[in-house]
């Protein structure tokens, strides 16, 4: 009976049917409190519908009877991630290591955890011994790829990220990952390509979408960007990214009132929202509306002077942080406007 139980348990849970297997498995436990397989799917349920507290309360439970069970120490560590308890899941995970060392899914999601830590050249070593066990393994492959891409070394993630798609030719991560760090080192047709096959296998891929527009307006396409923008706003009109860059499609495109009244959209929103009171510039200097490219230039230098401050040291900025002072300096939309003395005057005292 138990076992018939279980397995329509397992199945549920597989379908992701988590409340109704939970029943399932509380009818186990009802004859058969000590039932581990029950236990730890019931508390592995738990964890999926947000339950984590009670989950953890399970595992725990059964792990003082049972102190060596991989199983259990490893959904206990996966659940307290989940729950960003990351010095008890490190802790957890090396508990289970003791028990497995080889284990690659438990030296993936510790690698996860000392990522999550910053600790990013211990989490490579990690997942390379994760490798070692697995050498083929898509996620280790595509993880490693991408702390190497936040740290900025794009070449070296773009060699994992192709060793995943010689594993796996169709794999969309893999595809939009290696795309990413194209893009970064300014490959755009080579990223173009990754980010077309990635929309080709999944046309509602709203992120690989988004990456192959930008790319689009990054070759000099912005008629092309503006259709796969367009496609993506009929899912979410007010989406603030793709507002920005289908507002730079236009621009590129010479339609700048047009541009002007998406950067107008987002700044509804959000009206200290940067990037947009960035570009709207643009597309007002190459109006040639001074006062209006200068109030907005004004605007941008003080929330960006602000953001810094905010920021301080206390920890990295965003890796889409600009420094628009700059931006604006080396912009040729902006190339008029050094004739006028007060946008002159705004950049040299800032």
């Amino acid at each position: 009976m138990n076992a018939s139980l279980l397995d329509q348990g397992i199945i549920n849970f597989e379908n992701e049917n988590f409340t109704k297997a939970i029943n399932l498995f509380e009818k186990i436990l009802k004859s058969d409190p000590g039932n581990s397989e029950a236990i730890i799917n019931k508390a592995s349920c738990l964890a999926e519908i947000g339950k984590y507290d009670e989950a953890i309360k399970q595992l725990e439970i059964f792990l003082k009877k049972n102190p060596d069970d991989f199983v259990a120490l490893y959904n206990k560590g996966t659940t307290l991630y989940d729950m960003d308890k990351h010095e008890e899941a490190l802790d957890t995970f090396d508990s289970a290591l003791k028990i497995d060392s080889k284990n690659p899914h438990a030296l993936c999601n510790k690698a996860n955890v000392l990522v999550a830590l910053g600790q990013h050249d211990d989490a490579i070593r990690v997942y390379n011994c994760a490798l070692q066990v697995e050498p083929k393994d898509v996620e280790i492959l595509n993880n490693i790829g991408i702390v190497y891409a936040g740290q900025k070394k794009h070449k070296k993630a773009i060699k994992f990220f192709e060793s995943a798609l010689d594993t796996q030719k169709d794999d969309i991560d893999s595809l939009c990952n290696l795309g990413n760090s194209l893009l970064e080192i300014e490959k755009n047709k080579l990223a173009y390509n990754c980010f077309r096959k990635a929309v080709k296998l999944n046309p509602s891929d709203f992120d690989a979408t988004f990456r192959l527009a930008i790319t689009c307006n990054n070759l000099k396409m912005p008629e092309r960007a503006l259709i796969y923008f367009n496609k993506l706003l009929r899912r979410d009109r007010k989406n603030i990214d793709v507002l920005i860059n289908k507002g730079y499609s236009l621009h590129l495109m010479g339609k700048y009132r047009n541009a002007i009244l998406c950067y107008d959209k987002v700044l509804k929103q959000d009206p200290k929202e940067m990037n947009a009171i960035f570009y709207k510039s643009k597309s007002t200097a190459r109006q040639n509306d001074e006062k209006k490219t200068c109030e907005l230039v004004s605007k941008l230098l003080k929330f960006d002077s602000s953001s810094h401050h905010d920021h301080d040291h206390d920890h990295d900025h965003d890796h889409d942080h600009m420094d628009f002072l700059e931006k604006i300096q080396k912009d040729s939309d902006f190339k008029k406007m050094k004739k006028n003395a007060n946008f002159l005057f705004m950049l040299k005292h800032n």
